[in-house]
């Protein structure tokens, strides 16, 4: 059904009604954007009317569509006029002009609505690049440097008017004050003031303590208490803060005795109040000085103890400037004077900012060194390094004399610093939330296999999942805030260079844009397969039945398929269309063919590895003269490591076209096979009862298959038992065969049963010639076997 309009009756319009409507409203949006003193509030609500109304339009438009589909099929159900001088009935040729008007009709409405929902989306974006180019005439303008003259003696000149205009607007609010008091209702206004300063202390005072007996005594033991906590004290401080100066608003203000200026700025301290407590609270609560137990971020007490003082720093410049802001606007000061704010807010800021890092860079050092602080993460790193960089930019700016520019680079440091801290606090609230609600080792774990009947490691990986698609959530609505803090977006800073000519590398017109966003779309790109590889690797795989090789097998798979993935996107983001790709695959294919095909062999042999895991990581194997653990598979090699800890870089097609032996694919069990060559005359059962208990005795030898001794061979010199037993692991072979071999020959001395020696040759001397020579006269020397000698 399509939108229905309000009308002076109960009917429905008309989608004729409906289309003059919205062309009124389009004429409105339109008129109202060309007026010279528009804000950019103006601008986001006129580009929001706009999208509303192509919205409608397109209701309005999908609405009529089954009426146009009902006129087409009662027009060609009539059919077309006869030819050749046939006449059919007057009211079939009626009938068929009335359809056709008809059909004309709604047509042509349906044409309007889609007119209309065009020119309504042309309005939006032109007002969108009306939005872009007032924010980059802002930044780029350039006034006079703090290092020349002018910069000071324009304010000093513009100094009496702007504390004439101060001083007028000072005795407006306090005739304002006092008429509230008059004319308005004491009692009112009484109450509400004692309301407002109870609620910001003592009423405040008494939420945290509940909130903190609520998560230490009612919430299930876990991490969800603290973090919980943490949220609690910071929407406590928000709140209390906030209502508080909304109430103080309230009773000044209860009978509209404010003038329009006062009024807007006291809305305007409400607002900057309420958002000033919440960065308080949310650093106060995230960093917890004085309570280390409650703190979230992974960072030490020396850490903590030297910043605890700035969420309140960066909360007062905050509510100051941007409160100053708002007066020199509505007061009416010179430019001068907004020049000097906006350069003062810039200093201030980015000291604030510089001093917080370098304290944080001195006792992160001190305590790397006594390693009593984790590794800081890699996204933290990435930020401190562009606050330093926004903050070099905003200094050369307001050197230079891009005041404005200066202004909101420090502006935005401080915004995305507090947009991570937010996010940070509620990534790590659904994480606790999903690991104690649904997780296998959890509190609630029971409870909520009872509810939903599942697995309990089926519960687990929905609990990671949820947590995952949560955290993605908010990482885009954090990515969305930092982009339109202050009202611009990255796409508004990269205008700024589409005006430089457009280049041309290899045919392909390459402009500074697009080869910032390809560059930063391929970083952006790898920084997220790296997350979720260790999402994948860390937390999802573990808690599947699926075993250690696989789970590393799909995480190097992720990673390629993901860097495949973001090198496309960045090509194509660079204005390379897939025709252009496949140009530069072909031309490369030739270079593949003839210099790299050993590369692209092993690339793909270890995809087939990897995909197909005839074998895969912990795998003993044999390969050639390589014999040892299966440690990873790489993109063009494996690494084994052998018996003596080295490790042997084997190429993955060696996998492929050469006989393996995987010892431990089908049957991780290792055997244990010895020779035992004894002297004839040896009791055979007394042996093999002798070698049966030493294997029985040992604690690595597996019961099933049980362990064997059998009678090999027999032959002039000796018997030969052929012994076998299985242990867990083909690793653990040569271990149990050492300790077989010592007990087995303990216990054989033990039981005075001779073990095989060599054979001598002996020569017995002292007699005569005769008796060597023998009866036969034969002079060769006899020789005897003599087994004790």
């Amino acid at each position: 059904m399509g939108p229905v309009f309000a009308q002076d009756g109960d009917a429905p319009a008309t989608p004729a009604q409906q289309l003059d409507d919205l062309r009124g409203q389009l004429d409105g949006v339109e008129k109202a954007m060309k007026a010279n003193d528009i804000t950019d509030g103006q601008i986001d609500d006129l580009r929001t009317q706009a999208n509303d109304i192509s919205g409608k339009a397109g209701k309005v438009s999908g609405s009529m569509q089954g009426t146009r589909d009902a006129a087409k099929a009662r027009l060609d159900q009539l059919g077309p006029p006869p030819t050749g001088g046939n006449k059919e009935p007057p009211e079939v040729v009626q009938a068929r002009r009335d359809a056709q008007k008809a059909f004309d009709a709604i047509d042509g409405q349906i044409k309007q609505a889609d007119a209309m929902g065009l020119e309504a989306l042309q309005t939006a974006n032109a007002l969108s690049d009306l939005r872009r180019t007032r924010f980059q005439d802002r930044i780029s303008r350039q006034t006079y440097s703090p290092l020349s003259r002018p910069f000071w003696s324009e304010p000093a000149k513009a100094f009496p008017r702007d504390s004439a205009n101060m001083r007028d607007f000072a005795t407006q609010a306090r005739a304002d004050i006092a008429d509230s008091w008059t004319n308005g209702n004491r009692t009112a206004l009484v109450s509400c003031v004692l309301l407002g300063l109870l609620l910001m202390t003592a009423v405040r005072f008494w939420i945290e303590s509940r909130v903190r007996s609520l998560t230490a005594n009612r919430m299930p033991p876990g991490r969800l208490r603290r973090s919980a906590l943490i949220v609690g004290i910071t929407l406590t401080s928000a709140l209390t803060t906030g209502l508080g100066t909304q109430l103080l608003y309230i009773g000044l203000n209860w009978r509209d005795t404010f003038s329009d200026e006062t009024n807007e700025v006291a809305k305007a301290i409400v607002r900057l109040v309420f958002f000033g407590a919440f960065i308080a609270g949310l650093g106060r609560a995230l960093i917890s000085a004085k309570r280390p137990s409650w703190r979230l971020p992974p960072i030490s007490d020396e850490t903590a103890l030297s910043l605890r003082r700035f969420p309140m720093l960066f909360s007062l410049a905050v509510v100051v400037f941007y409160f100053l802001r708002v007066l020199n606007r509505i007061v009416g000061t010179s430019l001068a004077a907004e020049v000097l704010t906006s350069s003062l807010q810039a200093v201030v800021l980015t000291i604030l900012t510089a001093l917080a890092l370098i304290r944080l860079s001195r006792t992160h050092k001190a305590v790397e060194e006594g390693s009593t602080e984790p590794p800081r993460p890699i996204w933290a790193s990435l930020f401190i390094a562009a606050a330093w960089v926004a903050i070099v930019a905003s200094w050369v700016g307001l050197l230079a004399g891009f005041i404005a520019f200066a202004s909101w680079m420090a502006g935005q440091v401080v915004w995305t610093l507090i947009v991570i801290a937010a996010i940070y606090l509620a990534m790590r609230l659904v994480d606790d939330l999903f690991e104690t609600l649904l997780s296998e080792k959890g509190p609630m774990s029971a409870r909520a296999q009872a509810i939903f009947g599942t697995h309990p490691k089926l519960l687990d990986q929905a609990g990671v999942l949820l947590s995952g698609v949560s955290r993605l959530a908010l990482f885009l609505f954090g990515v969305t805030a930092v982009i339109s803090g202050f009202g611009a977006g990255t796409s508004d800073i990269l205008d700024l260079a589409s005006k430089i000519q457009q280049v041309k590398i290899a045919g392909v017109p390459l402009a500074p844009t697009q080869i910032l966003v390809g560059i930063g779309v391929f970083f952006v790109g790898l920084l997220a397969v790296r997350v979720v590889k260790s999402w994948m690797a860390d937390q999802y795989l573990p808690r599947t039945s699926l075993d250690p090789g696989m789970r590393t097998s799909l995480t190097t798979l992720l990673g390629y398929v993901g860097i495949v993935i973001v090198v496309s996107i960045a090509l194509l983001s660079l204005g390379l269309s897939l025709q252009n790709i496949a140009w530069v695959a072909s031309a490369l294919s030739v270079g593949i063919g003839f210099g790299l095909q050993a590369i692209v062999q092993n690339f793909i042999s270890g995809l087939i590895l990897l995909a197909e895991r005839p074998v895969k990581v912990g795998d003993w194997v044999v390969l050639d003269d390589a014999e040892g653990d299966i440690r990873r598979i790489n993109v063009r090699a494996t690494e084994i490591q052998v018996a003596d800890r080295s490790t042997i870089i084997v190429p993955n097609s060696s996998f492929i076209t050469k006989p393996v032996r995987n010892m431990t694919m089908a049957n991780p069990q290792g055997r244990v096979l010895i020779k035992l060559p004894m002297p004839l005359d040896s009791d055979p059962v007394a042996v093999r009862d002798h070698v049966l208990e030493a294997m029985q005795g040992h604690q690595g030898v597996s019961e099933a298959p049980a362990p064997s001794v059998t009678l090999d061979s027999i032959d002039r010199a000796a018997m030969t038992f052929s012994i076998t037993c299985y242990v867990g692991s083909p690793r653990d072979v040569g271990g149990v065969k050492s300790d077989l071999l010592f007990d087995i020959i303990a216990r054989l001395r033990g039981a005075d049963i001779p073990l095989l020696r060599p054979q001598d040759l002996v020569l017995r001397t002292g007699g005569s010639m005769q008796d060597i020579a023998g009866p036969t006269g034969a002079g060769a020397p006899k020789a005897s076997t003599d087994p004790e000698s």
